[in-house]
């Protein structure tokens, strides 16, 4: 009896290699479908990083000069107001300076306390020699002074605009082409009346 094994053997000739794979081109439909998914995802992607540095500058950004100096929003709307009405009568808007707020509001102060009202204080102080002594050089110099004994302060800032455009003085120096910078002070005494100043000057 003959007996036969179940390994076939390979024929000599050939090899035992890894198949051969045939590589199929990308349909064009598909390919388009990959580059709008890449486009969209680097849209999105520059979206997320504009709004990333969007408050990243909000919260790291300095400060402006009105935030810096303190500025309270009775002080901003007063500042407002005068640069509506600038513009209204065809002059650029003041720059805001904070150095000239801080003589405002500092002669606010004095009336406040000193309970008077007038450009020169008590002791002879004009408003040339407050600004010049704080070493703020300039060509020209003018001030806006006002008084309220409105127990209402939310409008405070209406009540001394309304006062200045009626007096020809203070109109004109706030509607002046001289000046290009000024600063805003107010100050509420133990009365309750409160003192707004403004100063300018080019």
């Amino acid at each position: 009896m003959s007996t036969r094994s179940a390994t076939r053997r390979r024929p000599s000739g050939t090899r035992n290699g890894p198949a051969k794979v045939i590589r199929m081109p990308t349909p064009t439909v598909v390919r388009r479908r990959r580059t709008i998914k890449t486009g969209i995802g680097l849209l999105v992607l520059s979206l997320l990083a504009a709004i990333v540095a969007r408050f990243y500058m909000m919260y790291t950004a300095p400060p402006s000069p009105e935030r810096a100096s303190g500025l309270t929003d009775q002080e901003t709307e007063v500042l407002g107001l005068v640069n509506q009405q600038r513009v209204r009568s065809g002059l650029p808007p003041l720059k805001f300076s904070p150095r000239l707020a801080v003589i405002a509001r500092g002669h606010s102060y004095d009336m406040a306390m000193r309970h008077y009202l007038a450009h020169n204080s008590p002791d002879g102080v004009a408003p040339a020699k407050r600004i010049s002594g704080a070493g703020i050089a300039y060509r020209t110099v003018g001030e806006n002074i006002y008084m309220d004994d409105n127990a209402d302060t939310a409008d405070l800032p209406q009540r001394a605009m309304k006062g200045w455009m009626k007096s020809p003085e203070h109109l004109a120096n706030i509607v002046s082409g001289k000046f290009t910078e000024t600063g805003v002070g107010v100050a509420e005494s133990a009365d309750g009346r409160t003192y707004v100043t403004q100063d300018f000057v080019h």
